[in-house]
């Protein structure tokens, strides 16, 4: 039964069939399929047929706002409480949305005594955050979802490095009870790299793909609705003569110096770091400190010359932080989500880019990744281009920027533009799809 305000998609009324009467089970839909929507209605029905009578997410800081905004769009009426705020003294609340980081101390406590004393309903949105089986984060999460009475995992992209990504999310559900990580990764992982302790690649998928599709439901956008395509291309860059200088010197000495500074890259981490900060027209010194370089910066040029081409809006992706202060100098129009912004700062600078006469959205991808949609004005001044101005090696990160515009009510194809100038630019995106193609080659057997 669906009982929430707008009618829902085949796709999600399949998640439902699927789950019902399920403990412990899995929403592997793609971003943009309304996992959400799926969890308020089946919550719902069992919250009126008195089986559970709380809601419990867990999910990254940055989505639970989402959660709330979701539950008025649907028109679900429960009480919601976003962690931290004061929860009802009463204890009446029906949803509480609680950030993964949040989960140490004495809130341990306090939703351990809740899960005990209620019969919850717990969702882990982003379940990709739970897969790594060392973290205390993974260990706690398997032992508050034991005293709960129904648990859904949700993600898009649920492996985006190996196949041991999939073992703490389906733990989380009670499943794999007698399978060790170490046995599963022994059973489903080829080892391989330096002294045989890196995982390269999966083995015995046919069995793999048999558990999941015993204990989740796995939708593909391209299987279940008509979005449009994805593209991609390359934009190319030299960088200025100082920027040379300074990146060829980092290259090879691990050191550089800018004025009265010395600035060293003592691991090789680091390095690609500082690399690609030069590239983008700053870098950070040993204390966090941070040094223009100054003069031109080529990677904005080309940007620039970019955003000048496109017709519509446009979305530019970028790291770090010194980054989205020099692109607000160049597009002081422009709205803009960054870490450390408030709710309703967001939805404000959303709301100028999807309904206003704003242009370019500035993202910084831990901020921006997770939970918007962003598709402008699809009628009369769509977002269909996406401009990564910087990346990581976070696979996860990507997909899920990519996705922002990238879902449901797109009408245009969609281009996604890399900015490469170094060898680095190239090496980073060269790993991101080369982890794509590892998680995909296991998706193809999830069919």
């Amino acid at each position: 039964m669906w009982n929430l305000k707008h009618s829902p998609y085949q796709v999600q009324l399949e998640a439902l069939k699927m789950a019902k009467g399920r403990r412990g089970f899995a929403y592997f839909m793609e971003m943009g399929l309304g996992k959400t929507a799926v969890v308020y209605a089946e919550f719902l029905n069992l919250f009126m047929n008195d089986e559970v009578e709380m809601l419990v997410i867990f999910c990254p800081n940055s989505l639970k706002q989402v959660w709330e905004d979701e539950a008025h769009k649907w028109g679900v009426k429960l009480s919601i409480t976003l962690w931290p705020k004061r929860l009802n003294p009463k204890n009446e609340n029906a949803i509480l949305v609680i950030n993964y980081e949040a989960l140490l101390g004495k809130r341990y406590e306090y939703l351990l005594n809740l899960l005990k004393e209620k019969r919850c309903y717990v969702a882990l949105d982003e379940s990709i955050h739970v897969k790594n089986p060392q973290a205390k984060r993974t260990r706690i999460l398997i032992d508050l979802c034991k005293r709960a009475t129904v648990v859904r995992s949700l993600s898009g992209a649920p492996i985006v490095k190996s196949a041991l990504d999939i073992w703490g999310q389906l733990r989380v559900l009670g499943h794999l009870s007698g399978t060790n990580p170490f046995a599963f990764r022994n059973r489903f992982c080829v080892m391989g790299g330096y002294m045989g302790k890196q995982i390269v690649g999966t083995r015995n998928e046919a069995e793999l793909s048999e558990i999941l599709n015993k204990y989740s439901f796995r939708a593909k956008k391209s299987d279940w609705t008509d979005l449009p395509e994805q593209l991609y291309t390359n934009r190319h860059y030299q960088l200025s003569p100082i920027q040379s200088q300074l990146y060829n010197t980092m290259l090879a000495d691990f050191v550089i110096q800018i004025k009265d500074t010395i600035v060293t890259a003592p691991m090789a981490i680091t390095q690609s770091m500082k690399l690609q900060q030069i590239s983008s027209g700053f870098i950070f010194d040993e204390e966090s400190k941070i040094h223009y370089i100054g003069g031109e910066i080529p990677k904005l040029t080309i940007l620039d010359e970019i955003i000048n081409e496109i017709r519509g809006k446009v979305i530019i992706f970028c790291f770090y932080k010194p980054t989205i202060n020099i692109l607000m100098k160049k597009y002081p129009d422009a709205a803009v989500i960054r870490g450390g912004m408030k709710p309703d700062e967001i939805k404000e600078q959303k709301e100028n880019f999807n309904t206003g006469s704003v242009n370019v959205l500035i993202a910084q991808l831990t901020a921006g990744k997770y939970g918007h949609t962003l598709l402008g004005d699809q009628i009369n001044n769509p977002c269909n281009t996406n401009i990564f101005y910087e990346n990581t090696y976070d696979l996860d990160a990507r997909i899920q920027a990519e996705a922002r515009n990238h879902r449901h009510g797109q009408r245009h194809v969609v281009t996604n533009i890399d900015l490469i100038g170094t060898k680095l630019d190239t090496v980073i995106i060269d790993s991101l799809r080369k982890k794509l193609n590892i998680g995909e080659s296991i998706i193809q057997y999830l069919k």
